[in-house]
């Protein structure tokens, strides 16, 4: 992996030491520059647990993907600066169904300093910094307050505000290591299944320095300070000159 390339494509400029404060602006940067993304699983082109492929497709062809791609590509950044790290698995509560989905549904990453921090870069609305894993506190980021709940001795649940200040689950998580290819299952089940919800539609989304903006076949939908103005998505033409103005991707 060309390190060097990577940090122009997130358009990270700043130290390279393996600090807390390297970490926060890594994981910004990465969130505004790298769009969450399950389009490879619309245009049929299979998604495997290889970081080569990953580096190709985010870095070599400015696209996004979904937290397999995403997180297994900046753990590898992550290492190459010489931070220590280990990827977890996730349980992400599904809200329509109020329920939680398997384990290993979703991969994030515990970074090692002088205490451990929760990274993750590969959520649909995700957290723009690291969260300290040894806090229950609230911690606010962006206007928005995250806190870790300890639900038993291996389970820990992340959960964020919403406008109405009501805390809402975001996933669980247990804290031993995993290899990314423990995940490969998942993978697969994620572009295949009618019941993933990575199969029921398009999905492009990208943190921006006051919002967020996210295309969907229905909609696009741009939060500015809280605020969203939604347009529809008329056809699939649309959809992709959208996808072209706003995240610079082309089919």
């Amino acid at each position: 992996m060309n390190t060097e390339a990577y940090l122009n494509r997130i358009g990270y400029s700043g130290s390279r030491e393996p600090t807390l404060a390297t970490l926060k602006v890594l994981q910004r940067a990465h969130l505004l520059h790298v769009p969450f993304e399950n389009l490879d699983i619309h245009q049929r082109q299979e998604i495997r647990i290889d970081v080569e492929r990953f580096y190709d497709k985010i870095v070599g062809h400015k696209r996004g993907g979904f937290c397999f791609e995403v997180n297994g590509l900046f753990n590898e950044l992550l290492k190459n600066l010489g931070f220590s790290t280990h990827f977890i698995t996730c349980s992400v509560f599904f809200q329509p169904k109020q329920q939680f989905t398997p384990y290993f549904g979703h991969v994030a990453i515990v970074v090692h300093l002088e205490e451990p921090w929760l990274v993750d870069v590969g959520f649909g609305t995700n957290f723009p910094e690291p969260l300290r894993l040894s806090a229950e506190d609230h911690q606010h980021q962006d206007d928005t307050y995250y806190q870790l709940v300890k639900l038993n001795e291996v389970e820990t649940l992340l959960r964020r505000t919403t406008d109405q200040q009501e805390y809402i689950k975001m996933y669980k998580f247990k804290p031993e290591p995993h290899l990314l290819t423990d995940f490969a299952g998942m993978c697969r089940y994620h572009q295949t299944s009618p019941e993933s919800p990575f199969t029921q539609g398009k999905l492009c989304s990208l943190l921006t320095p006051d919002g967020r903006i996210t295309l969907t076949d229905k909609n696009f939908i741009e939060t500015i300070d809280g605020k969203k103005n939604e347009t529809p998505v008329e056809n699939y033409r649309d959809f992709d000159q959208k996808l072209k103005k706003y995240f610079g991707i082309a089919l």
